[in-house]
């Protein structure tokens, strides 16, 4: 992919007039996460992107902290930009979450493309408005003459309530997902049909299984649009058991959905033990 094909790919559902448009107190704050997406460039451009994890401002922030995360042990692009986009949908009525979600993301995307560590804090910082930088940051945009010795990051983002009812529905996903590894799709389709009996997952399930990748595609676009998360989330099922994601992957698909905070050291087996729970009652 050319470098201008990967940066409009990047910037794909990404409102961009959301963060051009915010107030000049929230572009200040906005500016720190900028500086960090720079100094983190630069680290991975010497230490490579696998060790961002080693980089000393690694766990300065949640939403840094995931989205690196996820881009050093997933290492599926798609994916994370997807989760990134969900994540920033979930945040309809702050523009000011919306910003910070957005141009971390951007950022670490940026970084995986291998842009320039100089050319990934041009694009950011051009965001926030010549006018803003000239007149109110008065910055020279030279990256040379930044302070990166600290960031005052605002880190106040609410994540969503993680409901019973949605946890319930995650998880009894994540263990259609393991039948479906386990047990084939003709198998997880009889489950479908015959026991879960879900209309809404047997929809979106029959409609994605189109015998065309192209249209699956599509689809599965038009349904994460989607204002109604619970629709999104069964959605997403619907692909992942279909397109047989990991299951772990998965996981970390379903939270941006949900709008929930994943914890970067949650351990694997607690994960496995709620999907086993679940597929005791689906399978019984």
């Amino acid at each position: 992919m050319q470098k201008n094909e990967a940066l409009q790919n990047i910037i794909d559902h990404i409102e961009l007039d959301r963060i051009r448009n915010l107030p000049v107190t929230e572009k200040f704050k906005l500016y720190e996460y900028v500086k960090l997406i720079y100094t983190e460039a630069e680290y991975a451009c010497k230490e490579g992107i696998k060790q961002l994890e080693h980089s000393p401002n690694y766990t300065i922030n949640k939403t840094y902290n995931l989205f690196a995360m996820l881009l050093v042990n997933l290492g599926d692009y798609d994916l994370v930009k997807e989760i990134i986009i969900n994540y920033a949908k979930n945040f309809e009525t702050s523009d000011v979450y919306y910003a910070q979600i957005t141009i971390t993301g951007m950022g670490l995307l940026m970084i995986e493309k291998q842009f320039d560590p100089d050319a990934i804090y041009h694009f950011l910082l051009n965001l926030l408005g010549s006018e803003f930088l000239i007149e109110n940051l008065h910055t020279t945009a030279n990256a040379d003459d930044l302070d990166t010795s600290n960031f005052k990051l605002d880190s106040t983002i609410k994540y969503k309530p993680f409901e019973g009812d949605i946890r319930k529905l995650k998880y009894d996903l994540l263990a259609l997902l393991k039948i479906r590894h386990e047990k084939g799709l003709d198998y997880v389709t009889n489950v479908i049909n015959n026991k879960y009996l879900n209309n809404e997952l047997l929809f979106y399930f029959n409609m994605l299984d189109s015998k065309s990748e192209e249209v699956l595609e599509y689809l599965n676009e038009e349904f994460m649009l989607k204002d109604n998360r619970r629709s999104r989330l069964l959605a997403a099922g619907a692909y992942a058991l279909l397109k047989e994601r990991s299951i772990l992957s998965t996981h970390y698909l379903f939270n941006s959905i949900i709008g929930k905070y994943s914890r970067f050291d949650k351990r694997k087996e607690d994960i496995d033990n709620e999907i086993t729970e679940r597929l005791q009652e689906i399978e019984k």
